[in-house]
């Protein structure tokens, strides 16, 4: 087992290594900004308006995941080498991450929410050198796994930046709602829990 292990990890780049690494743990890497967040004192006091713009547009992030999550399934939450389908349904027909955007974007937005604008960028920079480590990663197992499948895909979908329309041809995958609540229901309670935190951290210092 162990000797299987050590093989595969020589089988990548220098930079996938990195970024195996980074995906083996990436639901962790946060929780040091979570508790500078949390413990730090503000460097601003979030206005009524802040609090319900940044909500908001947490909640638009949570609903890409959402919507991501629905067609990918329980894969999303998978530590293995391996996958067993390519998804080029939903959002992946308009940008190949949409799932590692929203996560930086849940990630930097939580920041604001906490009254912090250095560390929402420190967030911001941090997640988004974490998920291209995490893709290179990523790329060359789905690279090996589906060949010129993969390698059409990619030429035809963009890795970041989403394309408004997309001609690409959609995979079998379909949307399922229930799949993507029950994958998501780790995320959804630590999102209120973040935002109980965030109010009773509010009422508390000002009070």
């Amino acid at each position: 087992m162990i000797r299987n292990l050590v093989e595969i990890a020589f089988q990548f780049s220098p930079a996938a290594k990195v970024g195996r690494w980074w995906f083996k743990c990436r639901s962790v890497s946060p929780l040091p900004f979570i508790a500078l967040m949390i413990f730090l004192n503000p460097e601003f006091w979030p206005s009524a308006t802040w609090v319900t713009l940044t909500l908001i547009s947490l909640v638009l992030a949570e609903l890409l995941r959402i919507w991501a999550v629905g067609y990918a399934g329980s894969q999303t939450r998978t530590r293995a080498d391996s996958v067993g389908k390519l998804v080029y349904s939903g959002p992946y027909r308009h940008v190949r991450n949409p799932l590692y955007i929203a996560n930086i974007l849940l990630y930097s937005l939580c920041g604001f929410l906490f009254g912090f604008r250095l560390l929402s960028l420190a967030v911001l920079v941090y997640s988004a050198i974490q998920y291209h480590f995490i893709v290179k990663y990523e790329e060359e197992v789905l690279l090996r796994t589906f060949g010129t499948e993969y390698e059409n895909y990619c030429n035809g979908v963009p890795r970041w930046l989403p394309q408004l329309t997309s001609s690409y041809p959609s995979s079998s995958q379909q949307f399922s709602l229930r799949k993507a609540l029950r994958s998501e229901r780790s995320t959804l309670i630590a999102m209120a829990a973040m935002g109980i935190i965030a109010c009773l951290r509010i009422w508390l210092l000002v009070a």
